[in-house]
């Protein structure tokens, strides 16, 4: 009896194994969309996403005239995944909330949902938290908080969020036109101090290997949190869905992927 128990054992494990693989098989070949959601992008098309000229390490224009960064990586990363195609549109800030707003454009690489945004867009879950913070040169010495930036030069990119917390702090900042030029003029203690966000400084520090000449305040480094998020135009539920499956399908090892390539 044993000498045949066994082999039947052994044969029933393998047919269980083999059911089990083909359930999941059958599990990760389902749609995860709706049909509804599903239909909307076979009449829709091309799902048309604006991309940031100058934001890196989220979104900008690469060499190749292509939008690049973590935020145009995952929205490609998505339309893979989901089988649709997305197409890019380069545009400054004012020109890409025209266009969402008229709906020219689908979507965004990637928005902060401020108050005035969110009386005509609505907004996807948010996928990347965002800080910003105060930076100094290794020469400036006495500044731990907002409070100290009165007493230097400090610098901050116009139309920056970075430049309206000085402003509303009191604070007049000098003002550059590019990220690149923010952090560099900091990193030659042309500016002793700038506000920006997080990432955009470890990108543009990496970049310019300045690493050893700027570094966080030591105190309240911290001014500001926001979350990256993606528009739609108010009332699209069903693009809205879509994207917000896009992103849960996105966590984990495919963010960590985007934020390796473009991140020290």
């Amino acid at each position: 009896m044993k000498k045949t128990f066994l082999p039947l054992m052994a044969v029933f494990c393998l047919a269980l194994l083999a059911v089990l693989a083909a359930a999941c098989g059958s599990l990760d070949k389902q749609d995860p969309l709706t049909s509804k959601e599903r239909a909307w992008l076979k009449e829709h098309g091309p799902v048309m996403v604006g991309a940031d000229l100058t934001y890196h390490p989220f979104s900008f224009v690469g060499a190749d005239g292509q939008a690049e960064g973590i935020c145009a990586g995952l929205w490609r990363a998505m339309a893979k995944k989901l089988d649709f195609e997305v197409r890019f549109e380069a545009l400054n800030d004012d020109v890409e909330l025209e266009r969402l707003n008229s709906g020219a454009l689908d979507s965004s690489t990637g928005m902060f949902p401020l108050g005035a945004r969110k009386k005509t867009l609505d907004f996807s879950e948010p996928f990347y938290p965002v800080t910003a913070a105060i930076f100094v040169a290794s020469r400036a010495h006495g500044v731990r908080g907002l409070e100290d930036l009165s007493h230097v030069k400090v610098g901050a990119v116009k139309d920056d969020s970075g430049a309206a917390i000085l402003i509303k702090n009191n604070i007049t900042p000098v003002l550059f036109d590019s990220y690149k030029a923010c952090v560099e003029a900091l990193g030659q203690n042309k500016v002793q101090a700038v506000v920006m966000d997080d990432p955009v400084m470890l990108y543009w520090r990496n970049r310019l290997k300045m690493g050893d000449r700027i570094s966080w305040v030591q105190g309240n480094a911290v001014v500001e949190r926001n979350d990256l998020a993606m528009p739609v135009k108010k009332g699209n539920q069903v693009l809205l869905g879509i994207i917000n499956k896009g992103l849960a399908l996105m966590a984990g090892s495919e963010m960590q992927r985007l934020r390796e390539r473009y991140l020290p």
